[in-house]
């Protein structure tokens, strides 16, 4: 915690672990906003997955603002009496985390492919947590897989 990558963002917690990497809340100092910072493993294998993360991310990025993508969207939902009524699909429609940044970093355990995203929320097991494990109430389910 407190250590600085590529002079912009400062280490705040440690948000949760995988097999393949570790997210930390991050401070970015340029904004002054907080975001999450995904450290890749740093194996070639892992670093490797991740430049195809950020490869799927970008697609799915930049059609979500493409005019014939929003339209073969509208197509496909406007069987969905809830887009029928809003007038069909527009851009807070679109709920895939936003990849804001991406960079190497050298550290003691070799370099680590770093990825930057938006913060969404608090992770699923302090929402378990939160209703002592037995069981999450289906409205916020819902709400969640949307």
């Amino acid at each position: 915690m407190g250590e600085v990558l590529i002079d912009r963002y400062i280490l705040v917690q440690k948000l949760g672990w995988g097999h393949f990497s570790t997210v930390w809340l991050a401070r970015d100092a340029m904004y002054n906003t907080f975001v999450a910072l995904k450290v890749q493993k740093s194996a070639s294998h892992y670093i490797e997955a991740a430049y195809d993360e950020v490869e799927i991310l970008d697609v799915v990025a930049k059609n979500a603002y493409l005019k014939d993508w929003v339209e073969s969207v509208n197509k496909y939902k406007m069987n969905d009496e809830t887009y029928k009524e809003k007038g069909g699909y527009n851009l807070e429609d679109c709920h895939t985390v936003q990849l804001l940044n991406s960079f190497i970093h050298s550290g003691p355990n070799g370099q680590h492919f770093i990825m930057v995203f938006e913060i969404l929320g608090v992770n699923l097991l302090e929402i378990m947590k939160r209703y002592d494990y037995k069981g999450i109430p289906l409205p916020l389910v819902r709400r969640m897989t949307k």
